[in-house]
């Protein structure tokens, strides 16, 4: 009896439990900044029983649990990098479903977990440092710019210019292909940070060095942006618009359609708040270093050569960039861009002429206004021709043209320590000026059937026009005279430039270990500069036949060179020597007809030697030579007397440059600390080297002339250290460069050493409070110590100190307030130019829309109005200080909509930041659109 007892009570108990009811439970796992974290893997334990259910998150981040009994029971989240999630959850009086709270997942700090995830972000090669892009790195609708500031070892300053490992980059590609002609700015600012795999920097020695694996010369750096595989095929963009108070405005379109290997982007811009969206300082192509040697310079104290930051200026501008694959073996890549910049520069300078002679010092004080009107066009194109597994071939022509208006006019006064005055007076120059510049290069490459065995066959070519017209005027007064002088010139210059060239390398495997490469180049460079000065006296131009010229310098370089090397599984070097006979050519067809022809040979040591430790470590010593040619202003054999205030010689006679240069490189990523530190120095030592030699003339007038001199050599130094805190809560940057210059000058044809020490020393500090909180703050220290073995009174010591501090937080209803402040203390510069500026910048921003992607702002810039430029200059024969307008306090009201619709996402949601990232001068926009 009382066993069946037991057994009815045992069944009504069992059926009790069958029949009890059953729940739906629904939740989701984010990220801290609110991104869905699919494939989590997610289990519901119940308390007092054994019974376990198990599932994973879609790719929404959002899981579900079928019936569920009503009891309490314990949720648990895991997901590889994250901290474990666990909490219980109480279903007894549950009904039909139930629905968790969001769950935000925090990075883990587990061993196993910190090694998983931090080994696969940075990874480090002989020539590359890889960057894993993920979602703890940015914030919603940020642009690739502000990823770029977060990596250890790369810096990006005020106008979006970036530095990797303590060198400028100066190319960008996307997905291995360049974008609007490696113009490394838009890339940045157009692409966003969600759409981006990896990022790298690349030490790049061309495309022939790619093939062959010999390096040679001095790389550059390169950034290749690795997008993800769901981006590369949807249409995405955004356009800003927006008006502020002293009349400001901006407006901007852009477009961009990719479709895996095709790619179409247009960018549009018209704004007065100093944002230049493209950078055409860069000249593509085989015409580069000639271009560069042919812009316009005055020369002396009234020298006009200034960057994007300084002035107050209109910019217009579009450009479009075109990539596709005609078919499996034709792939091409081109763009076109266009700008039109309206500037108006304003500039105090203060100089100090020092003397070895008691009370010879003299003083200069200028005042200087510069309006300018500059066109700029870029068009580059690539073709890539892949015959077989066998040949390939790549053609790249390219094209700019620089249209320059300029009215320049400068009032001056010279004065002794006393001072007495000396000489004062008004300069004016209009300048019209245009230089367009053809390039191109044809590289063909080959592979035999035996392994190792490549032939590798470069051709370059280039042109370049360059004319200018300046009417010039010169009037004032001289302590020696008692007369006034007034001088009006009219000067026409055309300078050609053309350049073409044959390279060759043909590499031999001669083990699975050792190679060696057989190389020949063949360079020929013209330069010609046919200049006539003209004095302008009652409406008429005379002829000036000792200003007048007609000359040209022909450069020939022969160059062969052989290098062996060894490749083993951790390390690699290789050795060799290059031999370049060489020949210039000057003749002057004005004059005296002068004919000068003079032959050298240089020599090239080869030597390089990688040792990679891991694939985070890797050590890394090379040597190399190179040379530099004089400009043609420097070679040209006619006095200049466009600023008479600093009379120009040529001197025909001039040798090229010959530079030596030692480096190393250690780089060292620790996977299980996360701790980031690289390091570079160099020596370079010059021979030939092209200097001034500077006469100070009674009166204050100067004299400039240019010699070859031995005895320049450099020393620079780089390292930073990137060390994360608490699962990346807390990350700490130091980072510093050091660099040592002797330099070589000479003042009244006395030999002058300035030995000068450039120190910066930076840390900061990077701190993240989960969702609503993104702070920086940073110092930095800044030492410039001249002495001068001639002239000690020239001696000078500047330090700078700054301060930054910037902050982004995140409210409910979708409010972003953001700022940032930045305080520059400088001592020891001239009283008349002297500033101190404290920069606040302030943005309140509100985003809209379901998707988040259209926001209203509202923007403070330099609050305080205290933005100007100050710069020193030191020489072993003067000491000069400048300060310069820049964009001040204004207030605008903007309004951004973003948009893209990739495969198999859906419309709206984050776009990119394609509008420019924020006026030049030191005022950083916060948030993305500007």
């Amino acid at each position: 009896m009382t066993k069946l007892f037991i057994t009815l009570l045992s069944v009504f108990f069992a059926l009790q439990s069958t029949a009890q009811k059953t729940i739906t439970v629904n939740g989701s796992a984010k990220t801290e900044e609110g991104k869905p974290l699919p494939k989590a893997s997610v289990k519901l334990h119940y308390i007092g029983l054994k019974d376990t259910l198990r599932t994973t998150t879609n790719e929404k981040g959002v899981y579900t649990f079928q019936n569920v009994l009503t009891r309490k029971a314990i949720i648990t989240i895991s997901y590889i990098g994250y901290k474990k999630f666990s909490d219980a959850y109480d279903y007894s009086n549950a009904t039909v479903e139930e629905l968790n709270n969001e769950v935000i997942m925090t990075v883990g700090d587990n061993l196993l977990e910190t090694v998983t995830i931090e080994s696969s972000k940075i990874q480090i090669k002989e020539d590359t440092v890889s960057y894993k892009i993920d979602s703890t790195m940015f914030r919603k609708n940020d642009n690739v710019e502000e990823v770029l500031k977060k990596l250890p070892g790369v810096e990006v300053d005020k106008d979006g210019n970036v530095k990797a490992q303590g060198k400028d980059v100066t190319k960008v590609k996307v997905n291995g292909k360049e974008f609007f002609g490696g113009d490394v700015k838009t890339a940045t600012r157009q692409l966003n940070a969600d759409m981006v795999d990896k990022i790298q920097i690349i030490d790049d020695y061309g495309d022939q060095s790619a093939f062959t694996g010999v390096k040679d010369g001095d790389p550059t750096k390169t950034l290749n942006i690795q997008l993800k595989k769901d981006k590369n095929k949807g249409i995405f963009g955004n356009g800003t618009v927006g008006a502020g108070t002293q009349e400001r405005y901006l407006g901007s379109l852009n477009l961009n359609k990719f479709n895996n290997n095709q790619q179409i982007s247009f960018n549009g811009n018209i704004n007065n708040i100093n944002a230049s969206p493209f950078d055409f300082s860069r000249i593509p192509g085989a015409m580069r270093s000639i271009a560069g040697s042919m812009m316009r310079s005055f020369g002396g104290a009234g020298a006009a050569n200034f960057g994007n930051n300084d002035g107050i200026g209109v910019t217009k501008s579009f450009g479009i960039n075109y990539r596709d694959d005609w078919s499996p073996k034709i792939s091409v890549n081109g763009s076109y861009s266009f700008s039109e910049k309206v500037n108006t520069v304003i500039e105090d300078i203060y100089q100090e002429i020092p003397s070895t002679k008691p009370d010879s010092t003299i003083f200069i004080k200028r005042a200087n206004n510069d309006f300018s009107i500059t066109d700029n066009h870029r068009f580059s194109f690539n073709v890539e021709y892949k015959i077989d597994s066998f040949n390939y071939i790549k053609f790249n022509p390219g094209f700019t043209l620089k249209k320059v208006r300029d009215n320049y006019t400068s009032s001056f006064g010279t004065t002794n320590p006393k001072g007495g005055l000396l000489n004062n007076g008004f300069d004016s120059t209009y300048n019209k000026s245009s230089t367009p510049n053809y390039n191109g290069s044809l590289l063909y490459n080959h592979r035999f059937h035996k392994k190792g065995r490549t032939l590798s066959l470069n051709l370059t070519a280039g042109n370049s026009v360059s004319t200018s017209d300046d009417d010039i005027y010169n009037n004032g007064t001289n302590a020696n005279s008692p007369f006034p002088f007034s001088i009006n010139q009219n000067v026409n210059q055309e300078n050609t430039s053309y350049n073409y060239g044959f390279s060759a390398s043909f590499n031999e495997q001669l083990t699975k270990k050792r190679g060696l490469e057989f190389n020949y180049a063949y360079n020929k460079r013209f330069v010609g500069n046919d200049r006539e000065t003209y004095n302008v006296v009652g409406g008429q131009r005379i002829l000036r036949a000792s200003q007048t010229t007609d000359f040209e310098n022909i450069y020939t370089t022969n160059r062969f060179g052989v290098n062996y090397r060894i490749t083993q599984k951790k390390y690699n070097y290789s050795v060799g020597l290059g031999v370049q006979p060489a020949t210039i050519e000057n003749n002057s067809f004005t004059g005296s007809k002068l004919k000068f022809k003079q032959n050298l040979i240089n020599y090239f040591p080869t030597v390089r030697f990688a040792y990679n430790f891991s694939k985070s470590k890797s050590f890394n010593l090379n040597y190399n030579g190179v040379t530099n040619q004089p400009t043609a202003q420097q070679l040209q054999p006619v006095v200049d007397s466009s600023n008479i205030q600093n009379i120009v010689y040529g001197n025909p006679d001039l040798r090229p440059e010959f530079s030596n240069t030692f480096s190393m490189r250690f780089n060292n990523f620790n996977f299980i600390s996360g701790n980031v530190f690289f390091s570079n120095i160099s020596v370079s030592f010059t021979n030939d080297k092209i200097v001034s030699d500077i006469n100070i003339k009674p009166g204050g007038r100067q004299e400039t002339r240019f010699i070859n001199t031995n005895g320049f050599y450099n020393i620079n130094a780089f390292y930073a250290i990137s060390k994360p805190v608490q699962n990346r809560k807390y990350v700490y940057n130091y980072n510093g460069v050091i660099n040592y210059n002797n330099n070589i000058s000479f003042f009244n044809t006395q030999k002058n050493a300035g030995r000068n020490w450039i120190l910066t020393q930076r840390i900061s500090m990077d701190y993240k409070l989960k969702k609503w909180l993104e702070t920086s703050a940073g110092g930095s220290f800044t030492l410039n110590d001249v002495k001068n073995s001639l002239n000690t009174n020239s001696n000078n010591n500047i330090r700078i100190w700054g301060l930054t501090h910037s902050s982004r937080l995140f409210f409910k209803y979708d409010f972003i307030f953001s700022y940032d402040v930045e305080k520059t203390i400088n001592s020891g510069f001239t009283s008349n130019v002297s500033a101190n500026p404290l920069l606040v910048n302030a943005t309140l921003e509100k985003q809209l829309f379901k998707n988040k992607n259209a926001s209203i702002k509202l923007q403070a810039l330099d609050l305080l109005n205290e933005n100007t430029n100050v710069a020193r200059s030191v020489t072993g024969v003067a000491i000069t200080d400048t300060r310069t307008n820049r964009l001040q306090r204004y207030f605008m009201l903007s309004f951004v909509y973003r948009f893209n619709k990739f495969k198999g996402a859906a419309s709206g949601g984050p776009g990119f930041g394609g509008a420019p990232a924020g006026p030049s001068g030191g005022m950083r926009m916060g948030g993305p659109g500007f």
